[in-house]
Formats: C-alpha cells, sequence, structure tokens
C-alpha cells in the first residue's frame, strides 16, 4: 500500500537520534549501503506496507564503519537484526493465508521506519499500544517483539497527518542508514527497497551479426 508525497532533503552520513524502540546497540556494518540524495529529488511516498495483509485482509557498498555480519541495517549505529527481520516475515506471513506474503525486504523497511513512525505517533498523541497491535495479530500465539513493532508502525502510519509524515522524511533524511545488500537498497526517494543486482552480473551486448 502507498500513502502520499512528501518534500524532502538528505545529508548522507550526518548524525540524527538513533532509534531506540527495541531495537539492540550494534557497531556498523563494514563497507556497506549508505544513502545519498540525488540533487533535484523532491518527492517521494510513504508506505504503510502490506497492512491489509496483516488484517487478513483480514552494499558496490560504501558507508561508514565495520562489518556486523548478524545486522540486517544499522541506522545511526543502532542495529536491526537478520533474527529480528525474519521473525517479521516468517509471524506476519502465517497470516496470509494463501494472500501475498511480505518479504524480508519489506519487513526490513517497517523496521527502519517503526521508531520514526512510533516517536511522531506518540509526539501527536496518537499512540499505538503493544496491546492493540497484539490485538490485530491475535492468531500469533507468542509474536516476537519485532513483529510486534511492525504492527505498531502499520497501524501507526494512517493517524498521522501531512506534517507529521513530512517530519519523519526530515530526519530519515539526517539519519546514516547502512543496509546489508542481500535486502536490497534502500530508496529515500520513494521510500523502497530495491533489488540488489550482484556485482558479478554485467550487461553484454548482443554478438555482432556474422557477415
Amino acid at each position: 500500500m502507498i500513502i502520499d508525497e512528501y518534500s524532502h532533503h538528505t545529508d548522507a552520513c550526518s548524525a540524527a537520534p538513533a532509534p531506540s524502540r527495541g531495537e539492540t546497540k550494534g557497531k556498523a556494518l563494514s563497507p556497506s549501503q549508505h544513502h545519498r540524495r540525488k540533487p533535484g529529488s523532491r518527492s517521494r511516498r510513504f508506505p504503510a506496507v502490506l497492512l491489509t495483509l496483516m488484517l487478513g485482509a483480514a552494499f558496490g557498498l560504501s558507508g561508514c564503519g565495520t562489518q556486523e555480519p548478524s545486522a540486517a541495517a544499522i541506522i545511526n549505529g543502532t542495529s536491526i537484526s537478520e533474527r529480528e527481520v525474519q521473525s517479521v516475515a516468517d509471524e506476519v506471513n502465517t497470516l496470509a493465508e494463501g494472500g501475498a506474503k511480505i518479504s524480508s525486504s519489506n519487513a526490513l523497511l517497517s523496521l527502519i521506519l517503526a521508531p520514526y513512525v512510533l516517536d511522531e505517533a506518540e509526539r501527536v498523541h496518537k499512540t499505538i499500544s503493544e496491546s492493540q497491535a497484539k490485538q490485530v495479530i491475535a492468531k500469533i500465539a507468542h509474536p516476537s517483539a519485532a513483529t510486534v513493532r511492525f504492527v505498531q508502525m502499520q497501524l501507526a502510519v494512517p493517524e498521522l497527518d501531512q506534517a507529521s509524515k513530512n517530519l519523519i522524511v526530515g530526519q530519515l533524511d539526517k539519519a546514516s542508514i547502512i543496509v546489508n545488500p542481500r535486502y536490497g537498497t534502500l530508496d529515500l526517494k520513494q521510500i523502497a527497497m530495491n533489488p540488489t543486482t550482484p556485482n558479478w552480473i554485467k550487461a553484454t551486448s548482443a554478438p555482432a551479426p556474422a557477415k
């Protein structure tokens, strides 16, 4: 699902408040994917990734730091582990009931956005509690903390107005975000994860016709 379009300004590797909701402090990833805004980019979309699914419709690597193999992403020095990402994908997909399933890349995208969305929701008195999130995924007997955070983020996004969403985008612009290449490339223009093409796959030109 896609919600609105935003204006933005990006400054890669600049400091911003580190995410703090349920994520573990980690070392920086080694040459990894870092975000830089292309001049002239001015609008993008903010996704509420697969909310309908949860309801049951219902690094060429660049970056700052040293490698932490188990990290799926590092935001301002705070890591999101691959285990957290996989737990979200596995648990949420049990609710798919034959429908579309969430990918690990989209699970990671939501976990990257979650602390910013949830902090803003709290600031504007639109907090989504853990108990509210657990009610939505009641069919999951013992959801992980990452899955609960994922659902909270999904439920909070529709409650935010455009000013709040613009504020979140501004915070993302200032954040140092490093993504493990196995999950793709984080596109801050579209707020999306794009597939990463392995550097050993190179485009080849068609052979010249025989004379």
